[in-house]
């Protein structure tokens, strides 16, 4: 307990309800001189005292010791810009910067996971070329940002983060050849038959005469099953050993899922990420008419992608659950949906530029006039 600070506290607070040091010590049951005493940092109030000081002051026992158990939302603005200041320069500091202020807010599962993540992404980053193992602060940092992110889930396991907390402690924990506490973490969600609790509970609604509550709760599941069925079409492009014929197969279902109108939105990256990925395939083969016709075709796709962040349309299909959708913003919102737009474009060329599978191909005119095509478009966003 910090004397100073609840001492002041107790001044601020006596004099805030115009209480004198008599008055205050008549209500509580002691001398005017204990209460002397305690604004001076000479000595503490009894702990059964405090509750009925408290309530007297008309503050939570919290408030009495200035304890806050959220931070604002300027104040984790400020912690996690200290932290990545830190980190950049001194990551020693940075790891005890960190513990600071994650052991005063342990209660706050937003900062918590705001701060895990940027520790995470700095434990993450590639060594040097010339270092044969991890550096002891990347190690650390790499310890304590597990150990935020456990706390941040253990909080709130079903928020709306949870995914990408969960996610970005998987990654962390195989990074650390810490695989199997990965898949102990995340093998108990992956569902082992096919979810029917949505069409039981629309069968529900519709004995119960509410048709909208049964079309919300199947729309809904149905938002989610496509929007699975796009990560995992996407994951499986880059996974090493897809075949071509594969690759095609994946490729055809990605264009399905987003033929409707407005389907599109719902995973803008699918269709680019996959094309992309069968271009490199026929590169490595050396089809080249194909592998350029998919590469041009990748350019197209990636352009639809690109508008769809910078101005994007629900599909009307989705309209009973456009909570779930992308939402209208302000101009900070659609600034960061151009700067999403361009970074793509541009790690997208850049991906190309160093795939030595079109190595082969840099001096072929048509490649070098769809690289210039690239680069122009992310020029112009």
């Amino acid at each position: 307990m910090n004397r100073l600070s609840l001492s002041d506290r107790i001044l601020e607070e006596r004099s805030r309800n115009h209480l004198t040091q008599e008055e205050l010590a008549r209500r509580l049951g002691v001398s005017k001189a204990a209460v002397s005493k305690w604004e001076c940092g000479q000595s503490l109030p009894d702990i059964a005292l405090l509750p009925k000081m408290a309530s007297l002051f008309s503050i939570t026992l919290d408030d009495l010791f200035g304890y806050e158990p959220v931070a604002s939302e300027e104040k984790r603005e400020e912690i996690v810009g200290q932290l990545q200041g830190l980190l950049a320069k001194e990551p020693a500091r940075a790891a005890e910067y960190a513990e600071q202020q994650v052991a005063r807010y342990w209660s706050d599962s937003e900062l918590l996971r705001a701060v895990g993540l940027v520790l995470y992404a700095k434990a993450i980053e590639p060594s040097a070329p010339d270092e044969t193992e991890r550096s002891e602060p990347a190690s650390c940092l790499a310890d304590l940002a597990e150990r935020i992110l456990r706390r941040a889930l253990q909080l709130d396991p079903d928020g709306p983060s949870t995914d990408f907390t969960l996610q970005a402690l998987c990654m962390l924990l195989a990074s650390e050849g810490k695989e199997g506490q990965a898949d102990e973490l995340i093998e108990k969600l992956v569902p082992a038959k096919p979810n029917t609790a949505a069409i039981i509970l629309a069968g529900i609604a519709i004995r119960t005469g509410n048709p909208k509550g049964a079309e919300t709760a199947l729309k809904r599941q149905l938002l989610f099953s496509l929007l699975e069925v796009a990560s995992c079409a996407q994951a499986l492009a880059g996974v090493e050993g897809i075949s071509v014929e594969e690759l095609e197969d994946i490729l055809a279902l990605a264009v399905g899922i987003q033929e409707p109108s407005g389907f599109e939105a719902l995973s803008p990256t699918l269709v680019p990420i996959v094309r992309i990925a069968l271009a490199a395939r026929f590169a490595e083969s050396g089809d080249e008419d194909r592998a350029l016709d998919e590469l041009e075709r990748f350019i197209k796709d990636l352009e639809r992608c690109c508008e769809m962040f910078e101005s994007p349309q629900n599909p009307p299909f989705f309209k009973s659950v456009d909570e779930f959708l992308w939402q209208s913003g302000d101009e900070e919102v659609a600034e960061a949906r151009g700067e999403a737009a361009a970074s793509l474009r541009s790690s997208f060329a850049s991906s190309i530029a160093s795939n030595e599978s079109w190595a082969a191909f840099r001096g072929n005119p048509r490649f070098k006039a769809i690289m210039r095509r690239l680069g122009e478009e992310g020029a112009s966003v």
